[in-house]
């Protein structure tokens, strides 16, 4: 499985989570930190990534 939105950059970080390789760049890096961090997870559409800051419960006026 792979997601590329860009190539790699010279800048980017270069991670390995449960022996998947990930690469991100600083700066969403900095949002992924700021967001207290990125959840993957699977669904009917296949493998989604949320930041975890971005979660809605029922009470969020930012939920559609």
């Amino acid at each position: 499985m792979g997601l590329a939105l860009d190539e790699p950059k010279e800048a980017d970080e270069h991670y390995t989570i449960n022996e998947v390789p990930v690469i991100v760049d600083p700066f969403a890096m900095k949002i992924i930190k700021e967001s207290g961090g990125l959840n993957i997870r699977s669904s009917v559409f296949g493998p989604t990534a949320e930041l975890v800051g971005s979660e809605c419960s029922s009470g969020c006026s930012s939920c559609g």
